[in-house]
Formats: C-alpha cells, structure tokens, sequence
C-alpha cells in the first residue's frame, strides 16, 4: 500500500462518520499509510468544535462544506469536488456515511438514497483515477428488524441479508447499494464493502437524529441533576422499556471499534472486497439488564428494571427540563441533542423486545479480532460529551 493515500469521509460531522474521522486522525493503525484525511460536512463547522485528535504524527487535515450530494448530476458532482476537494485526484479511499430520510416514505427514501450513491460512484471514477476501496455503512435494518419480532433466527449473519422478503425488501436501500456499487466498480481498481451495526454506541459533536448514547446521557444528566441531594439512599432509575426489552439480546458497536473496523475494511480490500461485514464490540451478546445498571451508575444512580408506573419518556423528560443546560452553562446541551428520531428512540425498549445479536464469524475471519467491553463504548461517550458541554 503507498504511504500517500487519501481517505475521504463523507456524512464526517454525523455519529459513524465522526467514529472513523476520529480514528483515521488518531493514526489507526499504527501502519497507517494515509497521508491526507479529507472531511466532507453538510454544513460549515469550526475545526475546533468537531473535538477531534491532532499531534505531530496525524495525517494532513481538511474540512470541506457545501458539497451536494442531493440536487445535482454526476458531472456536476465531479465539478464540485475537483473545486472544493484539494487533491481529489489522488482519494484512494472513500469512507460513506450519508443517508437522507425521506419523512416515512421508505420506498421514496431508497429511490433517494440510490440517487445519490449512483451520483457520487460515478463522480468518483470521473475524479479519482487511484480509488482502491468504498466503505459504507448499512444497519440491522437490512435484516429485517423493524418487521415485529425480526425476520431471521439469530445470530444475524451477513448472508441473511439478500433473504428479505419482497415486501419488506423495497423498503431497504442497501440491497440496491450494493448492485449500484458492483456495476460502478466493474472493470476498476477499486471495490466496496459494506460494514454493518446495530446500536451505535458514540459521540458526535453537534447532535444526532438517531444516537441512543446521546438521548440517554441527556434523559440521566437531567434526572441525576434534578435528584441531587434528594435523599440519602441511591436514587432509582427505571429501564425505559418492557421486561422483555430489558432482556432482549444485541451486539452493541462503540465508536472506536466501529471506526477500526471501517478503516480494517478499506485497508484489506483482498478479504473485504464485495462483502457485508458486521459491526460489534464483543463476540458475546448482551441485553439492556446487562448495561443499564454501569450506564446509570456513571451518572450516580441506581439503574434498575422497568417500571409499571406512567413516567415520562426519555424525551418528554429531556424536553421538560432541557432549559436547566442553558441557566447551569451547558448551552450546548440545547442545540447539540436528539432530533428527528426521539420518538424512535423512545420505543427502543418497548419495541425491540427480540433477540437480534449478529454474528462475528465473518468479521473475524477477515481478520479484525479487537474486542471491548460493551459498557465502556457507553462510558467513553459519555466523557465526550461532558467534554464538548453537551451534559453535565
């Protein structure tokens, strides 16, 4: 591999972007032959409020805005790289994490989505003539799970995913991704590989629509804050969810290791080259019974099992009190939270009351073999987040 590759990370600023950014610049792996990073933003963001690493040893750093990956055609596209990108000649690797909802028009959300994979693939074969890998990431959508009660008998392995049933098939965009991807890279010295989480344990500096870690952190700050000093005893909080949520099994994916094992990806294009690959921190599933007691602890409470009381959900606690951030100096805590998805991530444990741990088999065969507690992804991110004044 030469010394002066040139990884690109598109959707940078977002919850898997910023896991891979923030590895790429931490110099993983050691051996690492990068010489330029270039970060792809949706909107203009200050180098110093996207708390990534720098030292002596980091690659050399870019921050591009203004990209658009959405209204444009493909020969624009390549204009609009060649303009903002420098040395978007020499991009070697592409690391993809951009998804565009479409409201809850699923199948208008693919149509979307494949538009502007199509756009960027052939953009980049007109742009960057050394491109060697594409890594872009899926999720367990593509194994049926937002069917009630799953589609596929766990352990989820990557071959279940070209399984779906019909119907539920033309709702998921990356079955398609992958057909776009194959015929883009027919005949050229580059290939994809599609890396694959369930719950993303992580930090993102500006707010996620969909970050379980950061609508939990907020929810138990604002409850450790209002319940300092209130009683003696360690004060009790409820799982947010059912009994059969709190027990469910699943294979958690913390930002370092999710963002080892897309650079792994990108790097062994010879065992990853046209593959799905799962995402997760341990081989060894676990349920929320498992974690729910080390996150709360974190925060100085008592975490125990659901509760049969009619309390607020974690948002409507979150929306209730969030003005606390702004009048205790943490106004980040306003702007930088959940968005779109807190409703979704309400339910998460009253509706993912099933079994759906993936398997690592794959993973380990193509030789990614670290693994980490699961509760540490949850305790790291929320250090950052206290670090970025996104909690208390």
């Amino acid at each position: 591999m030469a010394t002066d590759s040139h990884a690109i990370v598109f959707g940078a600023a977002g919850l898997l972007g910023w896991a891979t950014l923030n590895q790429l610049l931490s110099g993983y792996p050691s051996s690492s032959p990068f010489s330029r990073v270039t970060a792809v933003l949706n909107r203009p963001v200050a180098e110093s409020d996207l708390c990534l690493p720098s030292g002596p040893n980091s690659p050399s750093f870019g921050l591009v805005s203004g990209i658009n990956l959405l209204q444009t055609n493909t020969d624009d596209l390549a204009k609009q790289l060649q303009e903002k990108v420098p040395g978007a000649e020499g991009i070697t690797h592409v690391f993809y994490f951009v998804f565009a909802p479409f409201n809850d028009d699923h199948i208008q959300e693919c149509t979307q989505n494949c538009g502007m994979m199509q756009r960027l693939t052939g953009a980049l074969n007109i742009v960057a003539p050394r491109l060697r890998s594409f890594v872009y990431s899926a999720g367990s959508r593509g194994y049926g799970i937002y069917n009630p009660s799953g589609v596929f008998q766990p352990p989820l392995e990557e071959s279940m995913a070209d399984g779906l049933p019909e119907d539920y098939a033309k709702t998921v965009a990356y079955p398609w991704f992958r057909k776009i991807l194959t015929e883009a890279s027919k005949d050229r010295n580059w290939t994809w590989s599609e890396v694959c989480p369930d719950a993303v344990v992580g930090f993102s500096p500006n707010g996620s629509a969909y970050s379980l870690a950061l609508h939990w952190a907020q929810y138990l700050s604002l409850y450790a804050y209002n319940h300092r000093g209130s009683t003696d005893k360690e004060v009790e909080v409820p799982f947010p969810g059912s009994e059969a949520g709190y027990r469910s099994l699943y294979t958690p994916v913390s930002s370092k290791i999710l963002g080892r094992i897309a650079i792994h990806a990108a790097l062994q294009p010879e065992s990853c080259g046209g593959k799905i690959i799962n995402m997760l921190d341990n081989d060894t599933p676990v349920s929320a019974s498992d974690l729910w007691p080390g996150i709360a602890a974190w925060f100085g409470l008592k975490g125990v099992g659901p509760a049969e009381d009619d309390t607020l959900k974690p948002s409507e606690y979150v929306d209730k009190y969030r003005h606390l951030f702004a009048q205790n100096g943490v106004p980040k805590g306003l702007t930088c939270g959940v968005g779109e998805g807190k409703k979704q991530l309400d339910s998460v444990g009253w509706w993912l009351t099933f079994d759906r741990q993936f398997s690592s088999k794959r993973l380990r065969s193509v030789g990614f073999t670290e693994q980490r507690d699961p509760v540490d992804g949850w305790l790291e991110a929320f250090e950052r987040f206290r670090e970025a004044g996104i909690i208390f």
